[in-house]
């Protein structure tokens, strides 16, 4: 029997891929010219390109999923009228960004039938989530569908037998699901790029990167081709896509959110840092829609890694003006003119309603102190076995991991001594940061998740500013505020050294944002406060 090659492996894969895209939601040339001649803005092309009708249009077009959700419950759109407006729309987003990894189109229209019919027979919706598609990041394992991480050396792997615990939870709630998205080689960089299903491109520029490591996730959200998505987070892999391509984006506390039964790329008891499933959305509250059904859910019956306790209301203070600290810039990696500016004029516009501002710059010393503890976790299995399963194929390493990994193994290799040592210096900025907190009355902590917008392709580096939270395991959520304007950031440039450089030319109108950071396990309060923060900024 002839062996492939993993050139091969990944031709039939892809080819396999496309013969899932009808022909009539196939984007015609001239379209595909004008984007790549940068004539027709990417964000444009759906109401563009033709292949939505007008209510197909409409459907997608809809603010948020709450809004969608409450449409479906109340019958106003059918379940088989929205899938079809999403499957169309995540197929045009597919051919314009490289956002997806597996469709499961006739499933999906499949599945939407059944849910009109029993909305129709019984009066009620199925469940909460009654007909919203609902886009899952490609860890997620859905009965039949293949998962391959964007390993070629996984692709000889037959489909999966048994759903992750979430998607039974969505399954139950009514949800659709209908595509799985794309992510980076190992998942251990913020540049969604593999090479099987190629890189993810930033919708709002296709210069810059989509993040990772659920890049997929957020550019198929910022297309529109999905309102809600799930992604994993372990150093900011929802925060960063969200906050590159301009979405809301939220990291739970470890445990609040089922994470069994997903394929994954590191070593089995792997421990240190655990990640996370939470949600990329158009908004705060469908955050919150989400996760309080998952929170309702029996998850302890189905993952023993799942607390299983349910949303606990926040308390009536939860909605009262907040005391709000201020995270410190990092000095190894400066704020960028356009987040510097961003994060300004978010904290003028929150004292301006009321909300206390506090300064934490003399509290905060030790943002990238903790983010090399971070990596180090990261790299501690001995065996490099995320790195072996890329040379198991022969496939060319992707060139942002040079961020994350030693590649070439020159180092010297990880000990349990260094394990202890890790754990104790985890325990140490746990504590810090519980005092900055307790020692300042504060309800939640506003920053940067990034010093910049989304930047040129491999070239993000380390997310100092967002593993912070993985490291402590505080939630955490990323709000779009802003775009990059070389005009209006001109006067914040500064004679410091940016990493990676600052060219405003090329991000001029990325998204800007901000990130909040709550207390461990309060989740809901966070969301509560986020709610809050979100109102002002965007008012």
């Amino acid at each position: 029997m002839t062996l492939l090659t993993w050139q091969e492996k990944v031709a039939a894969k892809q080819a396999e891929a496309w013969a899932k895209i009808p022909s009539e939601w196939r984007l015609p040339a001239d379209i595909l010219q004008q984007v790549e001649s940068d004539k027709l803005d990417i964000l444009d092309v759906p109401a563009n390109c033709g292949i939505l009708n007008n209510q197909e249009l409409n459907i997608t077009e809809i603010p948020d999923a709450t809004a969608l959700r409450d449409k479906l419950a109340a019958g106003e759109l059918s379940a088989t009228e929205v899938t079809t407006a999403f499957c169309k729309r995540a197929a045009i987003a597919q051919q314009l960004t490289f956002c997806l990894t597996e469709t499961m189109f006739p499933q999906a229209l499949a599945r939407a039938k059944e849910l009109d019919e029993y909305l129709k027979k019984s009066g009620e919706p199925i469940g909460p989530l009654h007909g919203v598609p609902i886009s899952l990041k490609e860890t997620f394992n859905i009965q039949g569908v293949p998962t391959s991480l964007g390993f070629a050396s996984f692709l000889d792997r037959p489909p999966v037998g048994q759903n992750s615990a979430l998607v039974d939870i969505l399954l139950k709630a009514g949800a659709v699901l209908y595509v799985k998205t794309n992510v980076p080689q190992t998942m251990m960089t913020a540049d969604s790029h593999n090479n099987v299903f190629g890189r993810v491109l930033n919708p709002n520029r296709r210069n810059l990167t989509a993040g990772g490591s659920s890049g997929g996730e957020g550019a198929l959200v910022a297309m529109r081709g999905s309102l809600l998505g799930i992604g994993t987070d372990i150093a900011g892999s929802i925060r960063i896509p969200a906050l590159c391509c301009g979405t809301v984006g939220f990291k739970p506390s470890v445990g609040r959110v089922p994470y069994g039964g997903q394929t994954s790329a590191g070593r089995p008891g792997m421990t240190g840092i655990a990640p996370v499933a939470g949600p990329l959305c158009h908004s705060m509250r469908d955050a919150e829609m989400l996760l309080r059904v998952v929170f309702d859910a029996p998850s302890d019956d189905m993952d023993d890694t799942a607390l299983g306790f349910p949303w606990i209301e926040p308390s009536p203070s939860a909605s009262k003006k907040l005391k709000i600290g201020i995270l410190p810039e990092d000095p190894r990696v400066p704020l960028h003119p356009n987040m510097q500016r961003s994060l300004a004029k978010a904290a003028e516009k929150l004292a301006g309603a009321g909300h206390q501002i506090v300064d934490l710059s003399e509290q905060i010393k030790y943002i990238g102190a903790a983010a090399d503890v971070s990596f180090r976790f990261f790299r501690i299995d001995p065996d490099q076995t995320q790195l072996q399963h890329i040379r198991n194929s022969g496939e060319p390493f992707i060139p942002s991991l040079r961020f994350t990994y030693d590649l070439e193994a020159k180092g010297p290799e990880p000990t349990l001594r260094d394990l202890f040592d890790l754990n104790v210096a985890k325990a140490e900025y746990a504590a810090k940061m519980r005092l900055v907190f307790l020692d300042n009355d504060l309800d939640v902590i506003l920053g940067p998740g990034y010093q910049a917008t989304a930047v040129p392709h491999d070239t993000f580096g380390v997310p100092n500013y967002t593993v912070l939270a993985n490291l402590v395991d505080y939630p955490a959520c990323v709000i779009p505020f802003g775009r990059s304007s070389e005009t209006d950031d001109a006067a914040f440039v500064r004679s410091v050294n940016y990493v990676p450089p600052y060219v405003p030319e090329t991000v001029e109108g990325a998204p800007c944002h901000v990130q909040l950071i709550g207390r461990r396990q309060k989740d809901e309060a966070l969301v509560q406060h986020a709610l809050i923060v979100e109102k002002v900024l965007r008012s």
